[in-house]
């Protein structure tokens, strides 16, 4: 039986057909290949910058919930050489998956990274701490309830009051306290005018021969021990932090010189959006602030670098003794203002003030000093119960914004022994704001702008104090990052046409750029 075999014949026609048709297919494929090679590109550059901003200091994520990229990686030593090599390290793995494996698979979108760098960065201490202020008031946003923000809004409101009370006083001090030694100048003058004639009189009388005259016996003047206003003066000579502090002594922690706030920082490039920037979110940023950061009453403070950091942040004094002075200063002046008005609101106060006004000045009458010496009475009679206000706060009692009868303390004929009453332990203050509550007071009245700043000082000390990053700055502190990645993409399917039309196997340049922020 004969067998017949197929022969396989082609034209040539269809084989330059074939090579055509093959060669669209593996463009299209190549095609295809390219743009998955620039996901990969792009994915590749984004897991990279991913990974080096996963190196955030753990320590500030835990006690102050925002994230902080150290860019000395604990150096103290700012590199951006050093973190374009940890990227490009990240990166490489993700570009090449087959590196460092010894049996490689087929990889379809073949990469070379030939560049990584950083075109940009943002500092956490740019724009004045604007960068962490942004990330802080974020996160109140997120996890603070309606309800803190009233309460600070209701402090806002208390503020102007006082404010305006405090000024009101302060003119008033010292508008009568001119006036008042004038009018004790002029008494003087009469008194020694009423000496010389009382001298004369008895002159007279000798010479006459020892004739009897009736000579008006002298006046008996108030006695100073007795006196507030002399009192006050005293009281005033003493130094007001051991006045109001008694028997505690005030922490003797003091802030290095080399903090954010006052040294020449180092300058990022990238601008951060001020997405948070109103009223409500500087109170929320106020609410954070006293979440993390303690002040003079809170007892758990010995770990940090200033015990009484909210003092610090309100003032910007070096130490914790010349912050919590300058607090109880501020205080004071509040206190004055608010005791007053309720001074001159009380008819029966002010008649006792009268009474005893006419009692110091019945000596020599002078019209207009019984109004002013009244009025100066209930002016240092207002200071004193400020005193004990200020003695109960940092005692950890609190006291009412606005006084009345039943919560008013200090009583005019009690002047005398206020020292006394200094010295002996607060048992008063039941109702009203603690401590606390007046410092949120004081925080809506300050210099809002200065806030990020000092905070991001603590910040630093609190990381360099207790984490083995001694050298920690946070003007290194990376908070956004912008870079740029350079590839090559060799040919794949385009090898297969160009084995037969001799067009070459050229690699494509692919350029791409990130961007990653906390």
């Amino acid at each position: 039986m004969k067998t017949y075999r197929c022969k396989g014949t082609i034209t040539v026609f269809l084989s330059l057909i074939s090579v055509l048709f093959l060669s669209l297919l593996c463009t299209t494929m190549e095609s295809a290949r390219i743009q998955g090679a620039r996901a990969k590109a792009a994915a590749a550059l984004d897991m990279g910058l991913f990974s080096v901003f996963g190196e955030f200091e753990n320590r500030v994520l835990e006690q102050y919930d925002v994230f902080f990229l150290d860019g000395a990686s604990g150096t103290g030593n700012y590199s951006q050489k050093a973190l374009e090599e940890k990227l490009r390290t990240y990166m490489e793995y993700n570009v090449s998956p087959n590196k460092g494996i010894l049996l490689k698979g087929f990889d379809p979108y073949p990469l070379t990274l030939q560049k990584a760098g950083i075109t940009g960065v943002a500092l956490a201490t740019d724009q004045k701490g604007n960068a962490f202020y942004q990330q802080a008031v974020g996160f109140m946003h997120d996890n603070l309830a309606t309800e803190a923000v009233s309460a600070w809004l209701k402090r806002k409101e208390d503020a102007q009051k006082l404010d305006s009370a405090g000024q009101d006083y302060q003119n008033r001090q010292s508008s009568n306290a001119a006036n008042l030694k004038s009018l004790q100048q002029q008494q003087e003058t009469l008194r020694k005018q009423e000496e010389e004639r009382r001298k004369e009189q008895e002159k007279a009388a000798e010479e006459a021969g020892n004739l009897p005259m009736e000579i008006q016996p002298e006046k008996k003047e108030y006695p100073a021990a007795k006196n507030p206003l002399e009192t006050i003066k005293a009281i005033k000579r003493k130094g007001l932090l051991g006045l109001v502090l008694g028997e505690k002594k005030a922490s003797d922690k003091v802030l290095s010189s080399d903090v954010p706030s006052r040294r020449s920082c180092r300058k990022g490039n990238l601008e951060i959006k001020k997405k948070y920037a109103g009223l409500t979110d500087n109170l929320l940023f106020q609410e954070y602030l006293f979440e993390r950061f303690p002040c003079y009453t809170d007892s758990e403070a010995e770990d940090q670098v200033l015990n009484y950091g909210l003092e610090y942040i309100l003032c910007g004094k070096n130490s914790d003794v010349k912050n919590l002075k300058s607090v109880v200063k501020r205080l004071l002046a509040l206190r004055e203002g608010a005791n007053f008005m309720y001074l001159a609101s009380d008819p029966a106060k002010k008649a006792q003030a009268d009474s005893l006004a006419a009692l110091i000045t019945g000596a020599i009458p002078v019209p207009g000093l019984q109004v002013a010496t009244s009025y100066a009475l209930l002016l240092v009679w207002a200071y004193g119960e400020s005193l004990l206000d200020l003695h109960s706060l940092l005692a950890g009692g609190k006291v009412p914004v606005w006084k009345s009868q039943a919560t008013w303390r200090l009583d005019l004929k009690n002047i005398p022994s206020l020292l006394e009453m200094l010295e002996s332990p607060d048992t008063a203050g039941k109702e009203g704001l603690d401590y606390q509550g007046y410092l949120q007071i004081l925080f809506t009245m300050g210099n809002t702008s200065s806030y990020s700043m000092r905070a991001l000082d603590l910040i630093e000390g609190d990381i360099r104090k207790t984490t083995d990053n001694v050298k920690f700055r946070v003007d290194h502190a990376i908070v956004k990052m912008a870079v740029k990645a350079e590839y090559l993409i060799p040919p794949v399917f385009l090898r297969v046409t160009g084995a037969f039309l001799k067009t070459g196997q050229k690699k494509i340049s692919y350029e791409t750029k990130g961007t990653f922020a906390y």
